[in-house]
């Protein structure tokens, strides 16, 4: 009884690891850093400096904040909250970054239609977890989002890359981090969005 005991925690402890894991190759700025390096090398969107500028907006400056809660003590001691919350604010930032960017260089395409849908679907997100108490997966979202946005502009072929949400979501599930519905809410937000937001500015 003992051993079957200990068999199901190390199942239940190397289940919860694959679910870490999962989470952390699928990161929304990662995914961000693909689909941006893909549209720049593909379709020659970004050109010159602004795609480091945009790489530094979507995929660094969200990821700034674990690093500096890991190096800074008091921060780190307060765990994933503060964790996630910086993260929001700095992705924020760099949205909003972003966009002004492409507004004052006269990048009125596809470049501001992507810093928009990321804009936009963050405020969304923002609006429904503190007005509606509904905390939309910007995990979901940052998945999804990019997935569109390379099956829209570079092949159907990239449409695929929605069975990837599959262990996203499963992996949300298990570490109870949001419900069915709103994984469906953060996967739907920014597929929407470019729907609307590529024709008008694409």
């Amino acid at each position: 009884m003992m051993a079957q005991s200990a068999l199901h925690t190390n199942e239940n402890k190397l289940s919860r690891a694959a679910s870490f894991a999962i989470r952390l190759i699928t990161l929304p700025p990662v995914m961000a850093l693909c689909a941006i390096s893909i549209l720049h090398f593909q379709l020659g969107f970004f050109p010159g400096t602004s795609f480091p500028f945009a790489l530094f907006c979507l995929s660094f400056l969200p990821l700034l904040p674990y690093p500096i809660c890991l190096i800074i003590p008091s921060l780190r001691y307060r765990g994933r909250f503060i964790q996630r919350g910086m993260a929001v604010v700095f992705s924020v930032i760099g949205y909003v970054t972003g966009t002004a960017y492409c507004l004052l260089n006269n990048l009125h395409g596809m470049e501001l239609c992507i810093f928009l849908s990321y804009l936009l679907s963050g405020a969304v997100i923002a609006l429904l977890s503190f007005c509606f108490r509904f905390k939309c997966s910007g995990h979901a979202s940052g998945m999804a989002g990019p997935i569109t946005l390379l099956g829209m502009q570079v092949s159907p072929v990239f449409f695929l890359c929605y069975l990837l949400l599959i262990p996203v979501f499963v992996s949300s599930l298990q570490l109870k981090r949001h419900s069915k519905e709103e994984l469906v809410a953060g996967a739907l937000t920014p597929a929407l969005l470019l729907l609307l937001l590529v024709p008008i500015l694409g």
